[in-house]
């Protein structure tokens, strides 16, 4: 038995990176996910595509490792990156990154949405659901705070 449990996040940011700096980063998609905690491993499968396979995570009665597969696409001179999901492993996720001049700096706009499909009972969906929705949240903010580190940097 396996429950959904669907995933949707969508965010904006500044920086005051160029956007050429922020989009070359984004767009390398092994330079982009060594931001984001808990990657266990990125395995690049050929033609864009890439299988994100994650640290396990759970508690003492529920453990699970979330692993996707999604292909990447890019137009640089619009200033966008997205993704699609792959029909592999227990999750599916699509999303973008949009890029915008503002000022001296770049205006970012961030959306992740999918699901993950995961081996428990039915009856553990109410204790289970906002536990992922709050670790994906709180992976998703460390995520662009090291991306924001970096882009300081830059």
């Amino acid at each position: 038995m396996s429950i959904v449990i669907p995933i949707s996040i969508s965010l904006n940011f500044y920086t005051q990176a160029s956007i050429q700096d922020v989009f070359e980063l984004l767009s390398d998609v092994p330079r982009s996910v060594s931001h984001f905690p808990n990657v266990e491993k990125l395995v690049a499968l050929g033609d864009e595509q890439y299988r994100w396979e994650m640290e396990k995570m759970g508690s003492q009665n529920y453990h699970f490792q979330v692993k996707y597969t999604t292909r990447y696409q890019w137009n640089e001179s619009e200033r966008w990156i997205r993704w699609y999901p792959m029909s592999e492993g227990n999750g599916a996720f699509s999303g973008c990154w949009q890029l915008h001049t503002e000022g001296e700096g770049t205006r970012i706009h961030f959306e992740n949405d999918g699901h993950i499909q995961l081996p428990i009972p039915r009856l553990a969906k109410r204790l289970v659901k906002p536990f992922v929705s709050r670790t994906f949240q709180e992976l998703c903010d460390i995520y662009i705070a090291n991306l924001q580190q970096t882009f300081a940097r830059l």
